[in-house]
């Protein structure tokens, strides 16, 4: 289902839905139907077979328009007209995606868990460990996880290490606000700011370039 589908920043598009649907459901919803089945074939989980079809399904929808998602080497999804940059994330039964008609665009949803607590030094430097908020500490290491994925997706470098190359600046978390970072391995030192909402389960992050 359907549940998020807005502008936001500079006329970019950000949606999300709420996997409930049957296999056999998504598929009714999309054109090329046994194209579709013969790629989720492939694909052993059902878990992974959903979120496929969620982002087909859901992209056609806010465009009300029938298009088509490919992929690079690396993993990285793009349509294949050329009329929109794409982002997808996912976690559990929820899949975004963040479209923008020039910009790059990155975006990331992470479930807030007691995992990022336990991996927290293998992608926070030191510095943005001592800036963490201990009144809101799950929610804030949730958010940076989520925003150094955000950079990654958006920044199209295949090597990138979370801790040395990318920085967040410090900020205090809230339900939704921003915050700013930057990345040292292309020779411009990008900096980029990022959006943020805090749902009960989860964080989501993007940033748009």
């Amino acid at each position: 289902m359907l549940i998020l589908n807005e502008k936001i920043n500079d006329n970019a598009i950000l949606a999300m839905w709420k996997v409930e649907e049957s296999v056999e459901e998504l598929l009714s919803m999309l054109f090329n139907r046994e194209e579709h089945r013969a790629a989720i074939s492939k694909m052993g989980a059902e878990k992974r077979q959903k979120e496929y079809l969620v982002s087909r399904v859901m992209l056609n929808a806010v465009l009300n328009d029938d298009k088509t998602i490919a992929y690079h080497p690396n993993g990285a999804p793009y349509i294949t007209d050329g009329s929109y940059n794409l982002s997808i994330a996912h976690t559990g039964t929820y899949v975004t995606i963040l479209l923008h008609k020039t910009a790059k665009v990155g975006i990331d949803i992470e479930r807030m868990s007691d995992k990022v607590v336990r991996v927290q030094s293998k992608f926070l430097s030191d510095g943005e460990l001592q800036m963490l908020d201990p009144t809101n500490n799950k929610t804030h290491l949730t958010l940076l996880w989520a925003a150094k994925e955000a950079l990654y997706k958006v920044m199209g470098v295949e090597v990138v290490d979370f801790v040395t190359n990318l920085t967040v600046n410090p900020f205090k978390p809230y339900l939704d606000g921003e915050m700013t970072a930057e990345e040292n391995v292309t020779p411009d030192h990008h900096k980029y700011t990022l959006n943020y909402r805090v749902f009960p389960e989860f964080v989501l992050v993007w940033t748009i370039a």
